[in-house]
């Protein structure tokens, strides 16, 4: 396997930020989390996003002012110099544990994708063992690679949801928008909350600068990719109050699925759109598991000392099938996308924040 210590040799331009932020961003749950949102906001969920995605967009700004001050060092190797090494330690041990529980969650959902979606009949483990294998075979080539393949990728996802916004917007009626504010701020706020656990993702860049020229001048290409995922869920969740209304979307399983099978374009070619949803919906699972499978891979071998050898990998990547193998129904998986969709503000957004102004107080990493 590559060893990724050469990565002087072969570093991307900044502009490959784009992919990489947006495929680990759209995954499951950014076509669902609508659901969440409009729970919470109920028909003022599109005022959530836009409060959520300033939010966001400063934490953005943020992690590429952390990754700039350490831009030869990874997200874990330079914890231990801010927070000290036991602290430091632990932090990263969160991360990892968070990290199986998120990809735990996203294998069970490539099961409930193919019962849905593909092949109800098709036993369990043979998407989960398609999908693993084929998430060894990338990951274990490292993250340039994996950044690549992500660059190759983006069109296929990007398009068809665009495509798909147009299609949304002869059929959205206005009036299931009002009244605007009609509970208050509050409700507001808690789904701007929801929205930012819902993008867990921006915080990958900070694992990847080492493997970017000049990281600190990625704040524009950073900020585009994840204003872009943010656009997306945007049209997702307009599009699902527009056409279902607030009721059907909080009794909906899949809202982004039921939007689609309500398109109807009288005279228009095609009938069913289902495959300009699918498509990207596949493509965004896949690449959030292949680069949470790096990182969990990568991060169990740096904070244990390990070589990186294939049977680490093999044995990273089982713990999380096993766990979605098991995991008893559906309900349960809810449960636990709410925890996580939770604990991803801090996790994702605080610490890193509260790293930088460490890092600020204690004069650790470089100044410009």
């Amino acid at each position: 396997m590559p060893k990724e210590s050469n990565v002087t040799e072969d570093r991307l331009h900044i502009q490959a930020l784009v992919p990489l932020l947006v495929l680990s961003i759209v995954e499951y749950e950014v076509f669902t989390f609508s659901k969440a949102t409009v729970t919470a906001a109920n028909q003022d969920a599109w005022l959530s996003i836009l409060i959520g995605a300033f939010i966001g967009s400063i934490f953005v700004y943020l992690f590429i002012k952390l990754a700039a001050r350490f831009p030869s060092m990874n997200y874990f190797q330079y914890l231990q110099i801010v927070w000290g090494k036991p602290i430091g330690f632990l932090i990263s041990v969160l991360y990892l544990l968070f990290w199986v529980s998120f990809l735990s969650s996203i294998f069970y959902e490539t099961v409930l994708i193919n019962k849905l979606l593909f092949l109800p009949l098709t036993p369990t483990i043979v998407p989960l063992t398609i999908f693993a294998l084929s998430l060894i075979w990338l990951v274990s080539y490292g993250l340039i690679p994996i950044i690549r393949f992500f660059q190759l990728l983006l069109p296929f996802l990007v398009i068809p949801l665009l495509f798909l916004g147009l299609l949304f917007l002869v059929t959205i009626k206005i009036e299931r928008f009002l009244p605007v504010l009609e509970n208050g701020i509050l409700p507001v706020l808690k789904g701007s909350y929801l929205f930012l656990g819902a993008y867990q993702g921006p915080e990958v860049l900070l694992f990847a600068a080492p493997f970017f020229l000049r990281i600190r001048e990625g704040v524009k290409a950073s900020l585009l990719a994840y204003n872009l995922t943010v656009f997306l869920g945007f049209i997702n969740t307009v599009a699902a109050i527009g056409i279902l209304c607030v009721d059907n979307i909080k009794e909906a399983v899949l809202p982004g699925i039921n939007v689609v099978n309500l398109l109807e374009l009288p005279g228009f070619p095609v009938e069913r759109f289902g495959l300009l949803l699918t498509l990207p919906w596949l493509i965004g699972i896949f690449t959030t598991l292949a680069i949470y499978l790096h990182l969990l891979y990568s991060g169990v071998f740096q904070l244990f000392k390990l070589r990186p050898q294939k049977w680490i990998l093999f044995l990273v990547t089982a713990i999380p099938v096993t766990i979605a193998y098991f995991f008893p129904n559906e309900n349960l998986h809810e449960v636990l996308r709410l925890y996580l969709t939770v604990f991803t503000v801090p996790m994702v957004y605080l610490l890193p924040v509260m790293t930088l102004l460490l890092a600020i107080i204690r004069k650790k990493g470089r100044v410009r």
